[in-house]
């Protein structure tokens, strides 16, 4: 078994590199953390490349160390690897999953039936990771989402998503109201979440089950272009008084209203 101690050791220099965005992208690979991360990685079959353990977490997780692909590292190179504060010594690298993240084909596209919600303009990871985990808890497990969301692959999205993310099929388009009408094309309903004077509460949705949702930027909303491309607007009813929802909140109140 390889055991690493220098933080200038090639593999963690090329490691430590997957915390950059346009690395990840160069070699379609991705950095997670975590001993709950890492076993619902492996058992969602996503392809592991290396397995980073520190001597503590080998003695720990004797199932990890086992693995062909296990490295010992020293706790100083766990913690150029680590993002977080105090980790628990169990850091991985794997390769994309372009079986389930794709771009957004108008030729090839069908709307799942597990789809719901749309996403635009989503800056925040852990606000993509949360929603991920929340549609996947109510049984929507497709997320289509605008080029300019969130990376999936950004450690807080994974994160966030509590391993969710390596079982959602995620579709990102560079042209959301290109996309809101080809679903409506196929039959499905689309309504923005939006306050809009002909907004319609959204247990009035007849069909909220097979409907799809679209959610807009945490500051600004949804863009009116993106409103007017969909079938109509929904809002979620709530005290005249308060604050409107954070959007990984109001994915959740829409999602528990279409399972219901």
């Amino acid at each position: 078994m390889e055991i690493i101690t220098s933080r200038a050791n090639p593999t963690v220099i090329e490691t430590a590199k997957l915390k950059d965005k346009k690395y990840r992208e160069e070699k379609k690979a991705f950095l997670f953390e975590g001993i709950k991360l890492a076993r619902e990685a492996i058992s969602s079959g996503v392809d592991i490349i290396n397995v980073f353990l520190t001597e503590k977490a080998a003695y720990k997780y004797p199932d990890l160390a086992k693995k062909k692909n296990c490295i010992i590292i020293s706790e100083s190179v766990c913690m150029k690897l680590s993002e977080n504060s105090a980790p628990d010594g169990v850091i991985c690298t794997a390769k994309y999953l372009e079986n389930l993240h794709k771009i957004y084909n108008k030729q090839t596209f069908t709307c799942p039936k597990d789809a719901c919600l749309i996403l635009s303009s989503i800056r925040d990871p852990g606000n993509l990771g949360t929603i991920a985990r929340t549609s996947a808890a109510f049984g929507k497990k497709t997320l289509i989402i605008s080029d300019d969301c969130a990376d999936i692959y950004n450690q807080k999205t994974i994160r966030a998503s509590m391993g969710a993310i390596f079982r959602t099929s995620i579709y990102r388009t560079r042209d959301l109201c290109e996309t809101i009408n080809s679903i409506k094309k196929q039959g499905t309903s689309v309504y923005a979440a939006a306050l809009d004077r002909n907004a319609v509460e959204l247990q009035t949705v007849k069909d909220t089950k097979n409907s799809c949702f679209v959610l807009g930027n945490e500051g600004h909303g949804l863009d009116m272009e993106v409103i007017d491309s969909c079938t109509g607007t929904v809002i979620i009813p709530m005290e005249k008084d308060a604050e409107s929802l954070n959007v990984s909140s109001a994915a959740s109140v829409i999602l528990w209203e279409a399972y219901r």
